[in-house]
């Protein structure tokens, strides 16, 4: 079977409806047992917080749409400076994951770029084992997040 096609297009603000979904899809899984009508609230809290912090960290990221044989599927939020760049963010939506869509997006970042960098939570064993198969390793640790690097010939 082929591969089917991923394409990045550029978020724009008619988006934000999707860019909130795909939020409260990854962190639903965070709350096992709390029922959708209880957590969303929290969780909307938590999109709004979190997008406000990654405009004050990245004011120069950017969110790119994941599409999928056309078909919007997940988000990724990279910070390019100069020849820094820094995955700030990559999500696949629930239905669409175990396809290898992230490792497709991740793997072509890793190849058009130098070194790149990203913060993941510790205790993300399966962002880890993801990253870690596209060459990161652990840089450094702090307050529980492990800065992760590839080497940078890319």
């Amino acid at each position: 079977m082929a591969l089917r096609t991923v394409e990045l297009r550029p978020a724009v603000p008619s988006d934000d409806a999707f860019l909130r979904r795909v939020f409260l899809d990854a962190r639903r899984g965070e709350f096992p047992g709390i029922p959708a009508a209880d957590l969303d609230p929290l969780l909307g809290l938590q999109y709004r917080a979190h997008a406000v912090e990654r405009r004050d960290r990245h004011p120069r990221a950017e969110t790119s749409i994941i599409l999928d044989a056309h078909e919007a599927v997940g988000t990724v939020t990279v910070d390019r400076e100069g020849s820094r760049v820094h995955l700030v963010d990559i999500a696949v939506l629930a239905e669409h994951r175990g396809r290898g869509i992230a490792s497709r997006v991740i793997a072509d970042l890793v190849a058009n770029s130098g070194r790149v960098t990203l913060s993941v939570w510790g205790l993300n064993f399966g962002a880890r084992r993801l990253y870690e198969r596209h060459g990161f390793a652990v840089v450094s640790e702090q307050f529980g997040y492990l800065l992760m690097a590839t080497e940078a010939d890319g």
